[in-house]
C-alpha cells in the first residue's frame, strides 16, 4: 500500500507518453493528435490524478482501513478508465496487433518440396504433376531427378566423360529466377563453356548452411574440380533458421503463396511454427503469434500498444545484435563450406551478389560479406561491377543475368585454362 500510488503514476506517465507517441508505434496513423491518440493520452492523466489522490489521500489518512478503501478505490478508477478506453479503442475500428476472429481457413498445403541430408529442394514427380496440371510454370519446371533445378542427372563422375566439372550453390539469383528460361547466369556460363559440365543445385529462399549440407551429400559423386557459391544479403538472416522448406500453399481459387516453417522471436530465436498456424493466419496477412499469451495481449488494442512499443525499443539496438548472431554464423558456415570444398581437392569461389542498392552503395551487408572473405581468404568477384539498378526486377532480369553470366564465365574459362583464379582480374584473392 505505501508504494501503490507511486506503481499507479508510473502506469499512467507510460500510458500518456505512448499516447503521444503512438503514430511511431501503430500502423495507419498520421502525424498530429487524432482522437483515440487523445483518448489514451487522457486514461494516462485519469490513472496519474487517481494516483495522486491516493498519495494525498494516504497523507492525509494513515490508518490502514482508510488507506486500503482509498487504494481499492483507485485501483477501480484504474481498471474502469483502462477498459472504457479499450471499448473506445475498438468501437472506433482501431487495427489490433493479432486478429480477434481468424477467418475460414481456404489454404493448403501443397507437398511440393523435402528437406534431408541434402537439404532443401522439390519433389521430382510431385512437380513435375504441378507442371502438368499448371501449376507451375518456367523455370520452377526444370529439374532432375535429384530435385534440383538442373536437367542434367547427378551421376557418378566416373561414367561422365573427362571434362571441366563445375557445382554451382546458392539461392534464388543463383536459380535463375526472373530470367528466361535458359538465360539465366549459370545457363550463360553453360553456354560459354559446352564442353564443361555444370551442375546447379541452387534452391530459392535458401542460405549458406544449405550450401554445406548440399556440397557435403552431392559433391563427393560428382568430384567438381571448381565449386561456386552464389552469395545474396539474405544469406546472414537465414542461417539462423534451421534448414528449412518454405511451404508453399493453394487456396480454392489456385492462388499460391509462400511462407515458412520458421519465425524469429523477438530476441532473434529461431521457433518453428505448426503448418495450421501459419495457414490460418497466412490468410489475414499476419505473422502467427510465438505464444498464447502475446496472441491474446495482441487482440486488444492497449495490448497492441504495448507489442509495437516492445518491437521499437527492440529494433533500436536489436538489429545490431541481431546481425552480429547472423555475422558469427555465417562466418563459420563460410570456414566449414571452404574446408569442405578443399578437402575434397576442389577450388573455391565465390560470387557476391548485390541487392539493387548494393550497386550504386554498397551496404553494411554488403561490406560484411567481403570482410568475412577476406578474413577467411576465399576468393570472390563482385557482381556489381557489370550491373545497373535498372538490371534489377526484384530479382536480375534476363540482361543483368547475361551481364553476370558473361563477367563470370570470363574467370571460370581462364581458371581451367591457365589452372589459377589469380589469372582472371575480377577474381579478388584475399592474402
Amino acid at each position: 500500500m505505501k508504494h501503490a500510488w507511486r506503481l499507479l503514476l508510473i502506469v499512467g506517465i507510460l500510458i500518456t507518453i505512448l499516447g503521444a507517441g503512438s503514430d511511431f508505434l501503430l500502423p495507419s496513423t498520421s502525424p498530429g493528435l487524432n482522437l483515440p491518440q487523445m483518448l489514451i493520452i487522457v486514461a494516462g492523466l485519469v490513472i496519474a490524478f487517481s494516483a495522486l489522490r491516493l498519495r494525498r489521500a494516504r497523507l492525509l489518512n494513515r490508518s490502514f482501513g482508510g488507506a486500503r478503501k482509498t487504494l481499492l478505490k483507485a485501483l477501480l478508477i484504474t481498471l474502469f478508465t483502462l477498459i472504457l478506453l479499450e471499448v473506445v479503442l475498438a468501437a472506433w475500428g482501431r487495427q489490433t496487433y493479432f486478429p480477434r476472429q481468424m477467418p475460414a481457413q481456404n489454404v493448403r498445403e501443397v507437398p511440393w518440396g523435402i528437406c534431408d541430408e541434402l537439404g532443401c529442394r522439390k519433389k521430382y514427380e510431385a512437380v513435375l504433376d504441378a507442371c502438368a496440371a499448371g501449376y507451375l510454370s518456367g523455370i520452377r519446371c526444370v529439374i532432375n531427378r535429384d530435385g534440383f533445378g538442373d536437367m542434367d542427372e547427378f551421376v557418378e563422375v566416373e561414367a561422365l566423360p573427362q571434362s571441366d566439372r563445375i557445382l554451382i550453390m546458392g539461392d534464388s539469383y543463383t536459380r535463375g529466377f526472373h530470367a528466361d528460361v535458359g538465360k539465366s547466369y549459370v545457363d550463360r556460363l553453360e553456354a560459354e563453356m559446352p564442353e564443361a559440365i555444370v551442375w546447379n543445385v541452387a534452391e530459392p529462399g535458401t542460405a549458406t548452411n544449405q550450401a554445406v549440407l548440399t556440397f557435403a551429400g552431392i559433391a563427393p559423386r560428382l568430384k567438381p574440380q571448381l565449386s561456386i557459391l552464389g552469395f545474396y544479403m539474405n544469406d546472414f538472416p537465414e542461417n539462423l533458421v534451421p534448414k528449412d522448406m518454405s511451404l508453399r500453399l493453394i487456396d480454392d481459387e489456385g492462388k499460391q503463396y509462400f511462407v515458412t516453417r520458421f519465425e524469429e522471436d523477438r530476441w532473434g530465436n529461431p521457433v518453428e511454427l505448426p503448418a495450421d498456424m501459419v495457414n490460418a493466419y497466412l490468410a489475414v496477412g499476419a505473422t502467427p503469434p510465438l505464444s498464447e499469451f502475446e496472441r491474446l495481449l495482441g487482440t486488444t488494442h492497449l495490448g497492441t500498444l504495448a507489442l509495437r512499443t516492445l518491437d521499437y525499443v527492440l529494433g533500436i539496438d536489436g538489429e545490431d545484435l541481431s546481425f552480429d548472431r547472423q555475422k558469427h554464423v555465417t562466418r563459420q558456415l563460410l570456414a566449414q563450406l571452404r574446408d569442405d570444398v578443399a578437402a575434397l581437392g576442389s577450388q573455391f569461389l565465390v560470387l557476391l551478389i548485390p541487392r539493387q542498392a548494393d550497386v550504386d552503395a554498397p551496404g553494411l551487408p554488403y561490406q560484411t560479406a567481403i570482410q568475412l572473405f577476406e578474413e577467411l581468404q576465399i576468393p570472390y568477384i563482385e557482381a556489381r561491377h557489370v550491373l545497373e539498378p535498372a538490371d534489377y526486377t526484384g530479382h536480375w532480369s534476363t540482361e543483368g543475368h547475361q551481364k553476370v553470366g558473361a563477367y563470370l564465365s570470363e574467370c571460370v574459362i581462364a581458371y581451367f585454362e591457365k589452372g589459377a583464379l589469380s589469372s582472371c582480374e575480377h577474381v579478388v584473392m584475399p592474402e
